[in-house]
């Protein structure tokens, strides 16, 4: 894990079959912020990414690499001194050690990033 219980930590985890849901706190002092940008800092996209596939390694106990990305779509900036706690919900299937998924990453009625993609074991 490149970014968990750093970046960003798991305070709530729940998974039933095709549905991982998960609650996250961004440390709003981290390294990456300060960079992105100074004086406002926004999560990078990036790292959005990364959050998705490492909730998944979590959740499924599996090494997972991003095969395909077919649709990412980046709908509001997460500045995380307004929203330090994230929602992440992932719908997925599984396929011999394929994982095809849809996920998106909120905060009450803003939705921040939407993401349509395959994980694959590595």
């Amino acid at each position: 894990m490149i970014l968990l219980n750093d970046f960003y930590t798991i305070q709530q985890k729940t998974s039933t079959a095709g549905v991982v849901k998960a609650t996250i706190l961004i440390n709003k002092k981290h390294r990456i912020l300060e960079g992105h940008f100074p004086g406002l800092p926004v999560v990078p996209g990036v790292c959005m990414l990364q959050i998705v596939r490492e909730i998944m390694q979590v959740d499924s106990n599996k090494t997972l690499k991003i095969t395909e990305a077919d649709n990412m779509k980046f709908l509001s900036v997460i500045n995380p001194e307004q929203n330090a706690a994230v929602e992440v919900t992932i719908n997925y299937t599984e396929d011999a050690g394929k994982f095809l998924i849809n996920a998106t990453l909120f905060s009450a009625t803003v939705t921040f990033f939407k993401l349509k993609a395959t994980l694959q074991t590595a």
